[in-house]
């Protein structure tokens, strides 16, 4: 009959998932020439008065300012306390002062400022040196003083909200997060032996030199030259010396939701060269990639056709210090040249015959508030009241017209357009496809393998796509992850598809990979290099060990970038996880769990590897810990679960695997595990059957949860139902060796003869 599966062969379930860093990373010196140096805003204004006065008062130029009498005239007076965390906190604004005193009498001096345009975050300095965002906020739009992370909340389509985090959080300390998009050459100057910060800057805002590159050589060639015969070589960035693509990279750098792989980027730069990018496998997105949470512009500017099709760069729009170039009457001369006809007959596009709409952004780039800050949709697609329907998403009538509903604004559009829903049909398509792996729906699997594989696909859905797909590493879908790594055009799309591939344990996925360490781009060096980092150099073909190398140290530096940032050490353990160096892979997770106590991954992963040292007691201790948490954590349960089996306690096995299936439905490997048991622990195997079915409903592509089923159905003599399972499993094109084994085993049973191995 072939070996029993019982919970001791069962691998644990390690919380793998590459955890990205927060924040834009630091702007850098251009290292190749040692004699360029940082000069300051005020270096531009004896040549350039004229844009220094355009600068100067700008929302980049006062993106931080230190407390002044200026900004205390900005901000009314507070009338009422505003509660936060149990305390009552209230300003107390003077030209000299400003301060925020709760209600216990502690009084938190106002050190800067960040934002104005559409809020006010006050910043505090700390004794630890952190700036922190103080707990209540000015909202310039609605001219109220509100509470901060209260504002931040996410309200999800099934009625979920999020939990408000503590003002004294990592995630609102500036030093750790927001720093690098609100000040200019920033050394944030952690010390982690103290965990302390000493931070210094060159000035707040967003500095002539964050966009044009240190001034002095600049300032040098000029003053040596004559009036009459300029310098050839200005020895300064000039933005109209850069690409369409260089000038939106260098925007980009503040305006994502990204990740840092390195500590340089200059203007110039490529953005995926230096950045990661968070896309639509996150709750901050809508799942047709519409803004739920705040995303910073890049997620959705990289999904508009006006961008992908007509070369079009951010400063047509805006000026250099963030202005809107077009107001007034020339507001819809934004759309021009491309939409010439568009915008003169605009009245008759925009279907408001009353006037209550006469721009063209108001429908294409319809604006919401999430945080007090505004946001704009630059996708600059129309309004899509159907996957409104579909998805939960917001569109721009509903923004207007709240008092109606999206069926109502349906009706209208397709009274406009009569071919709409056949437009409409590849945005629903894949924000479909997108939705049905949010909710674990693998049915769908066919159609998202044909979406990632066609090469005319959106580079940001691809990636979500990729970044969602179940781990069970199904043939078909290997197959596709590898080709893509190799040849698929964007780099976004290449690295996420690198990081889905499992040279540990698929020796098949390695040869793309040893090519993607050679890739042109660095993100998708760094992401190949993770999946490869646990090979021994000895199975690294000789004429890729250099590439390997250099792509480690990519990744390493990569890791090391935020030592301050809880996440750097937890990938730096999963890495060492997989290398075999549990000892040092514990003080890692250690380490992120200092940094962040309030979460489960370097709890349950910290007691993985425990656990592999054999120090099993201190390993449930943890995982208990990590059960006792404010936000629930299946993973903690699911592996609290696996250590109760490998020790024989089945019974308290039981429980943690039923409270994992209880917060996490979908969990196939808890629902597998959880038959084990009970299959080993008595006759009736009817929950078996049916924990089993539920499995390979969540997961049909893993070959383990088919063979389990089988082997029950055979060895309680339903040997019908085993071949059904078995055969419908090879129908979808799943096989391995073990489930040919039990084939040829059930068909010598079915005919009476001796089983074959």
């Amino acid at each position: 009959m072939g070996q029993q599966t019982n919970i001791q062969a069962i691998a644990w379930g390690m919380t793998a998932v590459l955890a990205l860093l927060c924040g834009c990373g630091e702007p850098a010196v251009d290292v190749a020439e040692n004699l360029r140096e940082y000069s300051g805003s005020a270096s531009c204004k004896e040549c350039h008065e004229k844009f220094y006065k355009l600068w100067e008062p700008s929302h980049h130029g006062k993106a931080l300012q230190p407390w002044s009498p200026e900004l205390a005239c900005a901000l009314p007076s507070q009338e009422e306390p505003i509660e936060a965390e149990g305390r009552f906190y209230l300003a107390q604004i003077t030209p000299e002062h400003g301060r925020i005193r709760d209600d216990q009498g502690t009084t938190y001096d106002i050190a800067y400022a960040m934002g104005g345009k559409n809020y006010y975050n006050f910043l505090t300095l700390m004794d630890d040196g952190r700036l922190q965002v103080l707990p209540i906020f000015y909202d310039v739009q609605h001219k109220s003083w509100r509470n901060t992370t209260s504002s931040m909340l996410r309200h999800f389509t099934d009625g979920r909200q999020d939990t408000p985090v503590s003002w004294r959080d990592s995630m609102l300390t500036f030093n750790a997060a927001c720093f690098s998009c609100h000040v200019s050459q920033i050394e944030s100057n952690y010390d982690p032996k103290t965990d302390t910060y000493d931070t210094t800057w060159n000035e707040p805002g967003i500095s002539c030199e964050s966009c044009h590159g240190p001034a002095s050589e600049h300032i040098r060639v000029c003053r040596a030259a004559s009036p009459d015969n300029p310098p050839g070589d200005l020895k300064l960035i000039a933005w109209k010396d850069l690409t369409t693509e260089q000038q939106n990279d260098a925007c980009s750098v503040c305006h994502t939701k990204g990740a840092p792989i390195t500590e340089k980027f200059e203007t110039g730069d490529k953005y995926w060269n230096h950045y990661d990018l968070t896309t639509f496998e996150h709750p901050d997105y809508y799942a047709n990639g519409r803004d739920l949470g705040e995303n910073y512009t890049l997620g959705s500017w990289l999904l508009s056709s006006c961008v992908k099709e007509g070369n079009l760069s951010c400063t047509h729009c805006h000026t250099s210090s963030g202005r809107y170039r077009f107001e007034g009457e020339k507001a819809n001369h934004a759309c021009l040249p491309c939409h010439e006809e568009r915008v003169k007959n605009a009245a008759e596009h925009m279907h408001h015959p009353d006037g209550g709409v006469t721009q063209c952004v108001d429908c294409h780039m319809a604006m919401h508030s999430f945080g007090g800050m505004n946001q704009s949709d630059h996708s600059m697609r129309p309004p899509l009241p159907n996957l409104s329907i579909a998805v939960g998403s917001r569109n721009a009538c509903i923004i207007c017209h709240t008092d109606q509903t999206h069926e109502w604004a349906l009706d209208h559009v397709r009274s406009w357009h009569s071919d709409f829903d056949e437009y409409t049909e590849p945005e629903m398509l894949r924000a479909l496809l997108i939705k049905s792996l949010h909710d674990g729906k693998w049915e769908k699997l066919p159609d998202v393998f044909r979406y990632i594989s066609d090469p005319e696909s959106d580079p940001l859905f691809t990636t979500s796509m990729i970044r969602l797909l179940p781990p069970s590493g199904a043939p078909q879908q290997q197959v596709i992850l590898r080709e893509l790594t190799i040849r698929a055009a964007h780099p976004l799309v290449r690295s996420a598809a690198a990081a889905a591939l499992d040279a540990d344990n698929m020796p098949a996925d390695r040869p793309a990979l040893f090519k993607a360490i050679s890739d042109k781009i660095r993100l998708v060096r760094v992401r190949a290099a993770e999946r490869l980092a646990a090979l021994p150099v000895s199975e690294i073909p000789d004429e890729y060990r250099g590439a390997f190398e250099t792509a480690m140290e990519e990744m390493w530096a990569s890791f090391n970038l935020r030592l301050d940032h809880w996440s750097s050490h937890y990938n730096t353990g999963n890495i060492l996880m997989r290398q075999g160096n549990y000892a040092e892979a514990v003080a890692n997770y250690d380490r992120a769990h200092e940094l962040r106590d309030d979460i489960a991954p370097p709890l349950v992963n910290g007691a993985m590897a425990l656990a592999s040292l054999g120090r099993l007691k201190e390993a449930e201790i943890r995982l208990k810990e990590a059960t006792q948490l404010p936000e629930p954590s299946p993973e903690a349960h699911f592996n609290l679960g696996l250590l109760y089996g490998e020790q024989g306690q089945t019974d308290e096995a039981a429980e943690e695997l039923r409270k994992t299936l209880k917060l996490q439905p979908e969990n196939a490997r808890a629902a597998c595990n959880l038959a084990i048991i009970l299959a080993e622990k008595g006759d009736d195997y009817s929950e078996t059957y049916q924990l089993l079915k539920h499995a390979i409903k969540q997961d049909p592509n893993n070959p383990r949860y088919i063979h389990t089923l089988a082997y029950y159905y055979m060895q309680n003599h339903h040997f019908d139902n085993a071949k059904q399972v078995l055969e419908e499993g090879f129908g979808r094109g799943v096989n391995s060796r073990d489930l040919q084994i039990l084939y040829r085993q059930l068909m010598a049973l079915s005919q009476g003869s001796e089983p074959k191995q």
